[in-house]
């Protein structure tokens, strides 16, 4: 088996060979499919998405509204979890991502039912690959959440490279459909 950073490197040239269209129509596949899950009540984790990801607009657009919709800030080595509305107001931070300007919450303040989280790359069993740094998996202990996860066909693979501190996504979401834990 390969490892991580070998992963890590396959699926970014997989994501880097994909056109910003292709991508485009790979976000809006996953935009409507994952508006037919049938979600747990409550609130919502989302990441704000980078170029390289499925884009994630449309969805929080969608959520904000229909219940509390929070986007992770990075703090040091954690996350903390800041509750955004439509006139919500965001700066760009470490690696380009946008985070939003507000009260930032420990995730253990929320518990969010629902954590729609960033990844590089899954497995078919949905073990995630995060990008290395551990946000998600620390965050994943402390707060019990459905997890779900988004990523473009091309970050599917077959296996991943796990440890014992690697949370698998419990829903993964992509162009081709929708997978969930042992089914």
């Amino acid at each position: 088996m390969i490892d991580k950073s070998q992963a890590r490197k396959i699926i970014s040239e997989k994501i880097n060979a994909l056109s910003e269209d292709e991508k485009s129509k790979q976000s809006a596949k996953v935009f409507d499919l994952i508006k037919t899950l049938d979600l747990p009540d409550g609130s919502i984790c989302i990441y704000n998405s980078l170029a390289r990801e499925v884009d994630t607009k449309a969805i929080i657009n969608y959520f904000i509204g229909k219940r509390k919709v929070y986007l992770p800030v990075v703090d040091g080595e954690e996350m903390s979890l800041v509750e955004v509305n439509a006139d919500s107001e965001y700066a760009v931070a470490k690696w380009g991502i946008l985070e939003p300007i507000g009260k930032r919450l420990a995730p253990e303040e929320v518990m969010p039912a629902v954590t729609v989280t960033p990844l590089l790359g899954a497995d078919k069993n949905l073990n995630r690959l995060g990008k290395g740094k551990g946000y998600y998996d620390r965050y994943f202990a402390k707060v019990k959440t459905l997890r779900i996860g988004l990523a473009f066909d091309e970050q599917i693979v077959d296996e991943i490279p796990c440890e014992e501190t690697d949370k698998a996504l419990d829903i993964l979401v992509s162009a081709n459909g929708i997978k969930f834990k042992d089914r």
